[in-house]
């Protein structure tokens, strides 16, 4: 009994399949707006942030125009939880906590209402410039090169496929 089976070869060209192309990175996969247990790379994060960011501008610039506050709440939520996901992995990959995310959650808090147009005040101007600092540090330096308790760097494995 053989313990083997073998797979008949052709020597078309083989068409990728949809799992093949997402497994092997060449389409960013969108797993990293809701899960937080591996590491992204910098152009992960910014993407992911970007993406982000301009939901929660679009969601503010809705409610303006009439979105309904018990609709907009739950869009929000979902928002946060996905930039805690995508702040998560890139802390991973930086060797540090995926909690200290919640601090620089709650420093862009304190920070969008000057985005909206409020008067700065003290608290988000302070506010702003810690997200700025903290933001530079995520996009700019790189994550580490080995493997850490996160899992392996982004360079070694697929871009935004999940480790077994």
């Amino acid at each position: 009994m053989d313990v083997y089976s073998r797979k008949p070869v052709t020597l078309s060209l083989a068409i990728p399949r949809t799992t093949d192309v997402l497994t092997y990175g060449m389409i960013p996969r969108i797993e990293i707006f809701w899960q937080s247990s591996h590491r992204v790379g910098r152009t992960g994060f910014v993407l992911g942030s970007a993406v982000l960011v301009a939901l929660r501008a679009g969601i503010d610039m809705w409610a303006v125009h009439g979105l309904p506050s018990w609709l907009a709440l739950p869009m929000i939520l979902v928002i946060g939880y996905s930039a805690m996901c995508v702040l998560s992995l890139r802390l991973h990959d930086r060797g540090r906590s995926g909690w200290w995310g919640w601090l620089i959650l709650l420093l862009f808090a304190l920070a969008w209402p000057m985005a909206q147009g409020t008067a700065p005040d003290v608290v988000s101007i302070g506010a702003a410039i810690l997200l700025v600092t903290v933001f530079a540090d995520l996009a700019l330096m790189p994550g580490q090169k080995t493997l850490n308790r996160h899992g392996p760097p982004p360079s070694q494995r697929p871009l935004f496929s999940s480790v077994s």
